[in-house]
C-alpha cells in the first residue's frame, strides 16, 4: 500500500482576516466569482509559470489563494482530500495571527495524522517567544514554520534567529516560504504591511551559511521568480551543505526530475501548498517523475520527510 507525507498544507484563514473556518463545514460557491490560477495551473502540469509580472493575472492568483483558503482550509475539506488521493499523512503549517500553533495542536489531537508545526508569535517579548516555542515542541509540534513576509518581519531580525536556534539545536525542521510575491491586492489595508522582498531565497541562503547544521526546508525549492532551484543547488553544492532539504510544492514533472537530479533522491520530499493547490495535480506530478523507480518514488512521497519528521 502506498504511503504519502505531504509536507506543506495549510488550514484555516493564514491572511489576517481572522477568519476561523477550520472547524466550519466546507463552503462552497454556487459559482466560481473568480477566476482559478492554481486550478489551470495544475490542469497543465505546473508548465507555467505561477509568479508573472502582469497584475491583473497576480490578482487573479491573490483572490484565488485567499478564496481556497476559505472553501478548502477546514478540517472536514482537508480530511476529505487526503482520503481521496490517499494522503497518509499531512503537515499543518501555521502562521499566525490567523492560525496558530493552538489550533493546529487541536486538529493532530483530533486526527493524528494531520501533524503540525509551530510558528513564532512576534508579538511577545523575545524571552517569551522562545519559551512558548520550546513548550510547543514538548506538546508535540514537528518543526517550526516562517513566513516573513505574511508576518512582515525581516529575515534578518533576530527574533527570527533566536526562533530558529530553538529548532535546530534541537535536529528539527525549520522551513520557510521562498518567493518574492505579493499576498495582498494594492486595495487591501495589509498590503503596504508586507514587503514580498522578505522572500527572497537569499535570505535562506544567508540563514543556511550561519546554520550550516540545522535542518531547512526552502519551501517551493526556492521560490518561483526563476532560476531559484539553479541558485539554491549551487549555494548548496558550493558550501557542501548537507541538511538542506526541498519539497515539490507547486512544482511539475520536469522541474521534480531536476530536483531530484540537482539536490539528490535523499533530499526530495512531496509538498501541496493544500488548500491553494489539490492534491491530485500535485501528487500526479511526482507519479509521473518517478513512475519508473519504485524505490525513488516511496522516498520522495514518504520516507524522507518520514526520518525528518521521527515517524
Amino acid at each position: 500500500m502506498r504511503r504519502i507525507i505531504d509536507t506543506h498544507m495549510h488550514m484555516g484563514d493564514i491572511y489576517h482576516e481572522n477568519l476561523n473556518v477550520v472547524f466550519k463545514k466546507p463552503f462552497q460557491y454556487d459559482y466560481r466569482p473568480y477566476p482559478d490560477v492554481f486550478e489551470d495551473l495544475g490542469e497543465i502540469g505546473y508548465s507555467k509559470p505561477l509568479v508573472v509580472p502582469d497584475e491583473k493575472r497576480h490578482n487573479q492568483l491573490i483572490d484565488a489563494a485567499q478564496n481556497h483558503d476559505w472553501e478548502r482550509g477546514g478540517l472536514q475539506a482537508a480530511i476529505s482530500a487526503m482520503e481521496y488521493s490517499g494522503i497518509t499523512y499531512a503537515v499543518n503549517l501555521p502562521i499566525l495571527p490567523g492560525h496558530g500553533f493552538e489550533d493546529a495542536l487541536a486538529i493532530t489531537k483530533l486526527y493524528p495524522n494531520i501533524l503540525c508545526f509551530t510558528c513564532p508569535d512576534f508579538e511577545l517579548p523575545v524571552e517569551e517567544m522562545v519559551k512558548k516555542l520550546k513548550k510547543d515542541i514538548v506538546r508535540g509540534a514537528k518543526g517550526l514554520k516562517l513566513h516573513p513576509i505574511i508576518n512582515n518581519i525581516s529575515p534578518r531580525d533576530e527574533r527570527l534567529h533566536a526562533a530558529m536556534e530553538v529548532f535546530g539545536d534541537l535536529g528539527l525542521p525549520i522551513t520557510s516560504h521562498c518567493g518574492i510575491n505579493d499576498y495582498y491586492k494594492k486595495d487591501s489595508p495589509h498590503f503596504k504591511k508586507t514587503n514580498k522582498e522578505y522572500g527572497a531565497l537569499y535570505y535562506v541562503l544567508e540563514w543556511i551559511e550561519k546554520y550550516p547544521d540545522f535542518i531547512f526546508i526552502p519551501a517551493h525549492c526556492g521560490g518561483f521568480s526563476g532560476g531559484e532551484m539553479d541558485e539554491l543547488s549551487n549555494a548548496v553544492k558550493t558550501h557542501g551543505w548537507k541538511n538542506v532539504y526541498v519539497e515539490t510544492s507547486m512544482r511539475g514533472r520536469e522541474d521534480i526530475e531536476k530536483m531530484i537530479d540537482l539536490f539528490g533522491e535523499d533530499k526530495v520530499m512531496f509538498g501541496t501548498d493544500n488548500p491553494s493547490t489539490p492534491y491530485y495535480y500535485s501528487l500526479e506530478c511526482v507519479l509521473e517523475a518517478t513512475k519508473h523507480d519504485p524505490e525513488l518514488q516511496e522516498k520522495v512521497l514518504y520516507r524522507n520527510a518520514a526520518k525528518l519528521l521521527y515517524l
